[in-house]
């Protein structure tokens, strides 16, 4: 993983490196045991950046994800907690996005959502609201197999297929193809 430090800003915040790569990477859940980072857990609790509970649980408060994401990452990271990592097709496995929100694979996709929402929270909502609606489609009519990829998703504009939809609209049937006989 690459992470990159914006030294002026981590003084603003009154953080060392090593206690920003352990909230990084407390945010992420990917706390990695073999890394062997140089933070006081008690200190980062007094100045309320996460909060540790019984059994020396540690969990990170808003204060992290606030300071230091933009207005737009916290909408990417938004996007990317609703919309599925993988998908189940006939017993296969398909993968629709990576797991880091900054990953290279996600970065086209990443450009393009900045591109359609900029810094537009409510347009966002929208289209976070469509997505909703489409996974809830899907899961009733047993179609989330067949949900394109992230960049697919967002580059064909597909949430616009769900603005108007009425979210108590069930599926017609989920029964297959109706046939006639002649």
């Amino acid at each position: 993983m690459i992470i990159e430090l914006d030294t002026e800003r981590l003084t603003n915040l009154g953080l060392c490196p090593d206690e920003y790569v352990y909230l990084l990477l407390l945010s992420r859940k990917e706390i990695d045991p073999s890394l062997k980072l140089n933070v006081d857990l008690e200190l980062l609790q007094t100045n309320g950046w996460i909060k540790i509970g019984e059994d020396d649980d540690v969990t990170l408060r808003d204060k992290f994800e606030t300071s230091t994401l933009s207005d737009f990452d916290q909408m990417w990271h938004g996007l990317l907690s609703r919309f599925p990592l993988k998908v189940i097709n006939n017993g296969q496995v398909r993968m629709l996005r990576a797991k880091d929100p900054d990953s290279k694979a996600n970065s086209k996709a990443k450009a393009k959502y900045k591109k359609i929402v900029g810094t537009d929270k409510e347009k966002h909502d929208r289209i976070i609201g469509c997505l909703n609606r489409e996974l809830d489609f899907r899961r009733k009519g047993n179609g989330l197999g067949y949900m394109q990829m992230l960049d697919t998703w967002i580059n064909n504009h597909s949430w616009e297929k769900y603005t108007d939809t009425n979210d108590t609209t069930e599926p017609e049937s989920t029964t297959g193809r109706i046939t006639r006989s002649l």
